[in-house]
């Protein structure tokens, strides 16, 4: 590859990876309805610009491989053969094949015959008979670039109106010229496609179509548009099609691309996560600065000082979110990719799995992002492999045949928690706790003090399983005490809940963002500490509260007459209290996953926006500890950490 392609080379690794992840979505949608042809279109569109890509940079094996898959595409797009599983099959085998390829040939190494697929592909191609491509519907025609209207079927004029104060209306018409192309020919449309596309018409444009589907099926095509008010279906003699367009100098219209509006394509910038990150610590420093002036300006007094940290605040409160945002990621990104590997593992087990995926449009940083992809990939492989029952199993126990995963994101306030369940045989709690004895992580006698949720997080324990014999995708007592680690490394936090016979759900907790949080100040003698505000549900003044003692441990109870234990802030960092008793103290109840508790403080000090900088080595791990920042005057004010706080004594 010359040194000018090689410069590209970065955005055809980045432009490719989405192609072929659009190529397997798509191949998974048709897997589901071999009848559709939109995921058909995403499937041939991929391979024929991955075609032309690899052929730009100078990557045969790629331009080879995809070249095949976009010929068996078309077979498929000119309903000569039929999409079932052993095509699907093939085509995924193929793609993971051009994604080994393209890396090998990125990266200069050498790169393995890929004639074998090639072979395979050209040979399930050969499949569309000579019959079948001679009877090809009008859609066939279409996307061959036939030359003529068809000699059977009818002519029709579909009259479309579009809802009163549509906002995309290329977008829109486009939509709906598209499937009336995937029933027939398209010839003409009034106005033309230029006029079309740059929505130079009112709410009403007309498409003359030559197909043997009914009217009704052309109306049914074009109300399944969003915001299309109307459609009129009305068939037309022969004479009154015009045999070529205008622009075309007469040329006979052919393939439904020449009439249908060009979208435009959405105006981005890739910009490398580095560049992010040295920005993201750049908007940083300039918090702490400003907080620094803010000080200063509390000191002095001086208005004209304040009067300009008003507007640097604003300035640089915009900045700091339009920073952040750039660093926002759709979980879609990375939950795209699971359901092919549900199905894989699936078939290979012998079961029946339908993944079910929610909250597709919540956003994470993405440096958590980058991090969950991995735990997620275990939850997922253990709710298949020992969630879900073989189908003989579910039928027996009166359940439908097919089992069910839920991977499901919300966001929660500045949180996002992420759920993976399914409608399995769930989690035997008895057993995990002999489990347990058997292993001598309790004794059999202290079973009333444990709950069941404590019991089921024994699983997280290093090495821990309770299955008999591991298989190949687990069993061996390693994964969810890695999981556990990742998801607590990022400030984080996992609950898990089951019910046997019916399922089971893991929960992780997560924050948004790891670089700038809202947080409360306090103080504690001379230390100031910061909690993050996310894990304050509420305030309190110690005459709000009734103090109590249950079992010799101090708690508090609630106007809502719940019990909190209450923990006081200097005793957890293992010195004497600084300000009195706790009902002298300010009382801040402090939630961590489903848990609060109750923290005395002897002075709150306000909100303020914090910069979060990890700690020394030395101190990395400390419970109670999540990290630290900078104040404006200068000192070092430690981050308390809601999930270890109240676990023991620092």
């Amino acid at each position: 590859m010359s040194d000018d392609m090689s410069a590209y080379k970065d955005v055809f690794l980045s432009e490719s990876a989405e192609y072929l992840q659009a190529i397997t979505d798509g191949l998974l949608a048709l897997e589901a309805n071999p009848v559709d042809l939109e995921p058909v279109e995403t499937i041939f569109r991929g391979a024929h610009s991955l075609k032309g890509m690899a052929a730009a940079m100078g990557y045969t094996a790629t331009q080879e491989l995809t070249h095949k898959m976009e010929s068996l595409m078309a077979t498929v797009r000119s309903r000569a053969q039929v999409a079932d599983s052993e095509l699907i099959d093939l085509m995924l085998k193929a793609t993971d094949r051009v994604r080994e390829v393209i890396d090998d040939e990125a990266t200069g190494t050498e790169v393995p015959a890929v004639d074998d697929m090639i072979a395979l592909l050209q040979e399930r191609t050969r499949m569309a008979d000579a019959s079948g491509a001679a009877r090809q519907s009008p859609t066939a025609a279409m996307v061959s670039g036939a030359g003529t209207t068809h000699a059977d079927g009818s002519t029709y004029r579909v009259t479309v109106r579009l809802e009163e104060g549509c906002v995309l209306k290329g977008v829109r018409a486009y939509m709906a010229i598209k499937r009336l192309g995937h029933l027939g020919t398209v010839i003409e449309t009034e106005p033309a496609a230029r006029e079309i596309e740059d929505e130079r018409f009112d709410l009403t444009f007309h498409v003359i179509v030559r197909t043997r589907a009914t009217a009704t099926a052309l109306r049914d095509a074009v109300m399944a548009v969003t915001e299309v008010e109307d459609a009129e279906v009305t068939e037309v003699t022969q004479s009154v099609v015009p045999p070529a367009a205008p622009e075309t100098g007469g040329a006979p219209v052919t393939a439904v691309r020449q009439a249908m509006p060009k979208l435009a394509e959405t105006q981005t910038v890739r910009i490398s996560i580095g560049h992010l990150d040295t920005i993201v610590n750049l908007v940083g420093e300039l918090v702490i600065v400003r907080s620094r002036l803010e000080d200063i300006a509390d000191r002095t007094g001086d208005s004209e000082l304040v009067e300009s940290l008003g507007v640097l605040e604003r300035i640089s409160a915009e900045l700091q979110q339009e920073v952040m945002q750039t660093r926002m990621v759709p979980v879609g990104n990375i939950f795209n990719r699971f359901p092919r590997m549900v199905r894989d593992l699936a078939r290979d087990l012998g079961k029946e799995v339908v993944l079910e995926m929610e909250g597709l449009d919540i956003e994470l940083d993405r440096t958590v992002l980058d991090e969950i992809g991995d735990p997620i990939v275990h939850l997922l492989r253990n709710a298949v492999d020992h969630g879900i029952e073989p189908p003989e199993d579910r039928v027996a126990s009166s359940k439908p045949p097919c089992g069910t995963v839920r991977l499901v994101a919300e966001r929660v306030r500045e949180q996002v928690f992420i759920s993976v369940a399914d409608d399995g045989r769930g989690m035997d709690i008895e057993r995990i706790w002999s489990k347990a004895v058997e292993r001598g992580i309790v004794d059999r006698s202290a079973r009333d003090s444990y709950s069941d949720q404590d019991i089921l997080m024994f699983v997280c324990l290093p090495a821990f399983t309770t299955v008999d014999q591991a298989t190949r995708v687990s069993g061996r007592g390693v994964g969810m005490d890695v999981v556990k680690g990742k998801i607590e490394y990022l400030g984080g936090s996992i609950m898990i809940s089951s019910v046997p016979g019916e399922g089971m759900r893991i929960s992780l907790q997560l924050p948004l963002t790891l670089a700038i949080i809202q947080a409360l100040l306090v103080r504690s003698g001379e230390q100031v500490y910061a909690l993050p505000l996310s894990a304050v549900d509420e305030v309190l003044s110690p005459d709000e509260v009734t103090f109590k003692t249950v079992d010799g441990a101090p708690v508090v109870a609630l106007r809502d007459g719940s019990v909190v234990a209450l923990s006081d802030l200097d005793e957890l960092h293992g010195r004497a209290s600084a300000g009195g008793d706790d009902r002298s103290k300010h009382l801040i109840l402090v939630r961590s996953g489903h848990v609060m508790h109750a923290l005395a403080v002897p002075a709150l000090l306000g909100r303020r926006e914090v910069v979060i900088k990890p700690l020394s080595p030395l101190f990395r791990g400390l419970p109670g500890l999540g990290g630290a920042t900078v104040l404006g005057d200068g000192r070092v004010a430690l981050i308390l950490d809601p999930r270890t706080l109240f676990s023991r004594e620092v």
